[in-house]
């Protein structure tokens, strides 16, 4: 049995709103965005990306429980 999820399933669903929930995504609509709105510009390595965000919620904490 393949351990592919089909796009429709549900448990696909469930893993796509989880990722987007956890933030697990980010980095992806971080590039779509980059090369959409600013295609020449540089692009910061996932690690710069991470630490840049993570930085950021802690600044601004929003509606985070811990």
């Amino acid at each position: 049995m393949s351990a592919r999820l089909h796009p429709g399933s549900a448990m696909a669903r469930v893993l796509w709103y989880l990722r987007e929930v956890m933030g697990e995504n980010a980095y992806g609509h971080y590039l779509e965005h980059q090369r959409r709105t600013h295609p020449e510009a540089p692009v910061l390595p996932r690690r710069e990306f991470e630490r840049r965000r993570i930085d950021a919620m802690e600044i601004r904490p929003g509606t985070r429980c811990c």
